[in-house]
């Protein structure tokens, strides 16, 4: 019985984990941005078109049929080094995605093929365990993950990052 309820206690904190790691995998990518660049950056909305592009062309490369559902595209903010609770002014664009319709037996194929196509494109694989991948790319800080989509066995979640940039791609003036 007590192996019994162990084992319960576990299931349910592993479903609750894997609900949790998309906004974690995108929190972790954001903590990435910490920096003090004053200097110019591209626009958010540059940035934010880049992140959309990634996502089609990954999207194009995985294995089909699967069908992206659209997720949380909001903005991320950045914050300031000394003072790590206070915004400093730019943003992070987001395009997150759910893919729905991927049996279980094809969601390492699909972590394969998203890996293998971000790696030829320029990324660097900065971590990676059996339920998520994370990259990023080293030309343009541009961050990526793919993970397992928490209790669907069919969805998997993957999404594409920015790094801090300046709304307008220049630091407003202080003052």
């Amino acid at each position: 019985m007590a192996a019994l309820m162990a084992n319960g206690t576990h299931q349910r904190f592993t479903r609750a984990a894997r609900l949790a790691l998309p906004t974690v995998a995108v929190l972790l990518m954001a903590a990435s941005c910490a920096g003090t660049d004053d200097g110019p950056t591209m626009t958010h909305e540059q940035a934010k078109q880049k992140t959309e592009a990634y996502f089609a062309d990954v999207f194009a490369a995985l294995p089909q049929p699967v069908t992206a559902v659209a997720d949380r595209d909001s903005d991320g903010w950045c914050f300031k080094n000394d003072a790590p609770s206070e915004e400093d002014g730019r943003t992070m664009a987001v395009t997150s995605r759910y893919l729905r319709g991927i049996p279980a037996d094809h969601h390492a194929a699909t972590f394969d093929a998203f890996r293998d196509h971000l790696v030829k494109a320029g990324f660097k694989v900065t971590s990676s365990h059996p339920d998520a991948i994370f990259l990023k790319n080293p030309k343009d800080d541009f961050s990526a993950t793919i993970d397992d989509g928490g209790d669907w066995s069919t969805t998997l979640h993957i999404a594409f990052v920015s790094p801090c940039v300046w709304p307008n791609g220049t630091k407003p003036p202080t003052g």
